[in-house]
């Protein structure tokens, strides 16, 4: 897929999502290569060289989507994952881009808390994908907390107590007032 079709699909899917992203590894070369091809693709990017700079630019900015490398000094990737889930950071999308490969690595990738697990074999149209999955995957979950707690205020009795929700007593008793203001 074209980087131009690339991000004019991602500005309609996302919506009100920002297309940022965090790109975290050590190897400044490879970094700066990822970060012009995710650039040039429509993506506003950020670099850190490992997974303790990375956690302090979430504590600046929220960032949708996380790209990190799993083997770095200070701070590896499954740590940093870890940490982040840990702080409660739900909303982010983490995809641990990496050369490890065994069936074992995949395990222990998702148990720190990545969302998607990559190898950096991968080709970029793959890479790519998996991206838009990601923003996908995030408007979706957006979608159903929205929903979630539209269901939650429409709800008119407590699930806890039994009791009418304060909405739902208002609007009954107003009713109630009403009627008896006809009859008198």
């Amino acid at each position: 897929m074209k980087a131009d079709a690339m991000a004019t699909r991602m500005s309609v899917l996302t919506r009100a999502l920002p297309t940022r992203i965090l790109l975290v590894d050590d190897d400044e070369l490879e970094l700066e290569l990822m970060a012009d091809r995710l650039a040039s693709a429509g993506f506003e990017v950020q670099q850190a060289l490992n997974g303790a700079q990375a956690l302090t630019l979430v504590e600046q900015q929220w960032y949708p989507v996380i790209i990190t490398d799993w083997q770095m000094p200070v701070m590896d990737g499954i740590t940093f994952s870890e940490l982040l889930r840990a702080r409660g950071v739900q909303d982010t999308y983490v995809i641990m881009l990496t050369t490890r490969e065994a069936s074992t690595d995949y395990e222990r990738g998702y148990a720190s808390g990545i969302d998607d697990y990559l190898t950096k074999k991968v080709p970029d149209a793959e890479l790519f994908a998996r991206i838009n999955a990601a923003f996908n995957t995030l408007a979706l979950r957006r979608s159903l907390k929205e929903a979630r707690d539209a269901l939650d205020e429409s709800v008119s009795i407590d699930a806890e107590s039994g009791v009418f929700a304060a909405r739902e007593l208002h609007t009954r008793l107003y009713s109630e007032i009403c009627r008896a203001q006809r009859y008198g």
